[in-house]
């Protein structure tokens, strides 16, 4: 759902606290999320999204609210800090919300507790449907506050729901909340979502003749054929500026990776080995690419320019490593290897150095990396509760979390571009 969203923001002139991530750990900060006053419902539900919200980031450690000495009332300024600073709060959000008639409007403040200091004051308006997205906007603001980067709150992801009838192509919030279904449930593979966010690619068997590649309109659920040639076309990743597509395609018992326009126009051939080359996504700067190739006899990662030119190979490790995924800072890929145990798991190697870093082990089958678009976080598919489902990670491995609950179980994520 797209809707206005009203707000005012202000800087307190203080020392600005931040979060560092340069290194590998970050330190959460203590915070606590104060009962929300104003009309119960409405900051009911906005202080549960916000709190949910800051628990998923991994930059913040929610305190107990049990443990609260402040009165359930305490205003929103001109309050004793005392309190909050004796259960060890760092950071402290305030919210009023208040819902006369069909919009939410909440005034929401930042305090650094510590230093008994106010950080960030708002006024935050949406209609009542969209108030998922006021909480959402806050968060980012205060996510933003503390890392001086954008934080992914607003944004959707997309994922395949996997049923008895078939396999549908989902979008929903970055959560997994409102899944929202943009494909019939037939065959629908690989969603890639284009820069501007308005699009998804992906690959599917609706025409009857294998695999090919469609794009849907994320606002009106109408779809479109975009390459049907060859015996299948699929796996489509878009170029930054959104101009390009990547994609495989067999044709004359030979599959290669392919450029063509976003519109599925003027396609040529990058890879013409021996062997199979598959799964090609973009860098973040558009200047090369990397892919999967058994050229060397087992599936491996490689990268090559945009014009298929100096190809490089960059993963010696394993004999199973397919899915390569670009961080979009560039300095990792993420991919899926199987390991000695014949399962998948999900690794990122280094594109300076070559070092590989293990996320995941003895937790099911993980395959099907997608990166948040800041960089901060990895989706991921996962069997460790039994069926498929879509969980996330941060680079590192830590942080693991479950987002889909799908009854027949959910694949193949995809991020979507940051809010604008």
């Amino acid at each position: 759902m797209t809707c206005p969203l009203l707000f005012a923001f202000l800087l307190a002139a203080v020392d600005r606290p931040v979060i560092d991530l340069s290194g590998g750990k970050v330190q959460p900060v203590p915070m606590a999320v104060a009962p929300a006053l104003g009309t119960p419902e409405a900051g009911a539900a906005v202080e549960a999204v916000l709190s949910q919200d800051f628990d998923r980031s991994g930059l913040f450690r929610l305190l107990d609210p049990a443990s609260f000495l402040a009165a359930a009332d305490e205003p929103l300024s001109g309050f004793n800090y005392g309190p909050w600073q004796s259960v060890g709060a760092q950071a402290l959000v305030k919210l009023s919300c208040e819902a006369p008639g069909a919009e939410v409007k909440c005034d929401m403040r930042l305090y650094d507790a510590a230093r008994g200091q106010e950080l960030l004051h708002g006024t935050y308006a949406a209609p009542r449907p969209a108030l998922r997205l006021l909480a959402h906007r806050f968060g980012d603001d205060v996510v933003r506050y503390f890392t001086r980067e954008p934080g992914v709150f607003q944004t959707r992801i997309a994922w395949v729901r996997e049923s008895e009838p078939g396999k549908q192509v989902v979008a929903s919030d970055w959560d997994g909340y409102a899944p929202l279904p943009l494909t019939a449930a037939t065959i629908n593979l690989l969603p890639s979502w284009s820069p501007d966010g308005k699009s998804i690619a992906f690959s599917s068997f609706r025409e009857g003749t294998g695999a090919h590649l469609f794009q849907v309109d994320v606002a009106t659920q109408k779809i479109r054929p975009l390459l049907l040639t060859g015996d299948f076309a699929t796996g489509a990743s878009w170029s930054p500026d959104g101009t390009r597509l990547v994609y495989s395609s067999s044709q004359n018992d030979n599959t290669d990776v392919y450029l063509a326009q976003a519109d599925g126009s003027g396609a040529k051939r990058l890879t013409d080995s021996r062997g199979i080359d598959i799964s090609a996504s973009f860098s973040p700067d558009g200047k090369r690419i990397a892919f999967v190739s058994d050229r060397a006899g087992t599936p491996q990662i490689y990268t090559m320019a945009v014009d298929g030119s100096d190809v490089r190979r960059l993963t010696f490790q394993g004999n199973y490593n397919q899915e390569p995924a670009w961080s979009p800072k560039g300095d990792l890929i993420a991919f899926s290897g199987r390991d000695e145990h014949r399962v998948f798991d999900l690794y990122t190697v280094a594109l300076d150095g070559g070092k590989v870093t293990r996320l995941t082990q003895n937790q099911g089958t993980n395959e099907k990396p997608a990166w948040a678009p800041n960089g901060r976080y990895l989706l991921f598919s996962s069997t460790r509760t039994g069926k498929r489902q879509i969980w996330m990670t941060q680079p590192d491995g830590s942080g693991q979390r479950q987002v889909t609950n799908e009854k027949g179980g959910a694949s193949d994520p995809a991020w979507g571009p940051l809010a604008k």
